[in-house]
C-alpha cells in the first residue's frame, strides 16, 4: 500500500513538473492571424491575397516589436493559390528583418519574407512584405501590385497552467475511476 502511495506522489509530481515546463515553452511565443491585400498596379494583372498566422517571440518592450520565427497560411495571385512553407531568415530575399511592429505601421521597410509552393514574386517563390515610408503604405516586393492593407490579429493562447490544472484533473479522474475498479 506504501509503494502504491508513493507512485501516486511520483505521478503527479511528474505531471505538474511537465505543467511548470510547459509554462515557460508556451510564454516563449505569440500567433497572429495576418492578411493582406494589394489590388493590381497594372491593368492585365490581379490582386494578391494572402492569409495565415504569424509565429513570434514575445514582445521587445525596448524596440517595441515582435520578431517573426514562423508563418503558415496561403497566398493567391491570378487566381493561382500557393501554400505558404516557410519563413525565410532575415537578409535572405532582399533586406527582410523579419520584424513584426506592435504599434504603427506593423512592418519595417524591410519586412519580411517567406517562400510559397509556387511560383512566389521572383519566379523562385520567394515573397516579400514590407511598409513603404516612401509612399505610406504596405507591398509586395514586386513591380505589379500597388499598396495596400496589411493586418495582424493576436490569436489566443490557452494559459499553461488552464492547460496544466485539466491535466491533472483528468488524471485524478482516470486514479479514482480505476481505484474504483480495483474495489469492486
Amino acid at each position: 500500500m506504501q509503494l502504491t502511495n508513493k507512485l501516486r506522489i511520483a505521478t503527479v509530481s511528474i505531471v505538474i513538473s511537465f505543467t511548470g515546463v510547459s509554462t515557460s515553452v508556451a510564454q516563449a511565443a505569440q500567433f497572429f492571424d495576418f492578411q493582406y491585400s494589394f489590388p493590381s498596379y497594372e491593368a492585365n494583372s490581379t490582386a494578391i491575397f494572402t492569409s495565415g498566422i504569424l509565429t513570434t517571440t514575445d514582445l521587445d518592450p525596448i524596440n517595441n516589436n515582435y520578431t517573426i520565427t514562423g508563418i503558415s497560411g496561403t497566398r493567391t495571385v491570378e487566381g493561382i493559390t500557393e501554400k505558404i512553407i516557410e519563413l525565410l531568415s532575415p537578409g535572405e530575399y532582399g533586406t527582410n528583418d523579419n520584424l513584426l511592429n506592435a504599434s504603427m505601421p506593423l512592418l519595417t521597410k524591410n519586412g519580411f519574407s517567406y517562400r510559397v509552393a509556387g511560383s512566389g514574386e521572383d519566379g523562385n517563390g520567394n515573397v516579400n512584405v514590407f511598409y513603404s515610408n516612401f509612399s505610406e503604405g504596405y507591398s509586395e516586393f514586386s513591380s505589379n501590385v500597388d499598396y495596400g492593407n496589411f493586418s495582424v490579429t493576436p490569436r489566443p493562447i490557452p494559459e499553461p497552467y488552464t492547460i496544466g490544472g485539466s491535466l491533472v484533473a483528468f488524471g485524478f479522474g482516470w486514479w479514482a475511476k480505476r481505484k474504483r475498479a480495483v474495489a469492486s
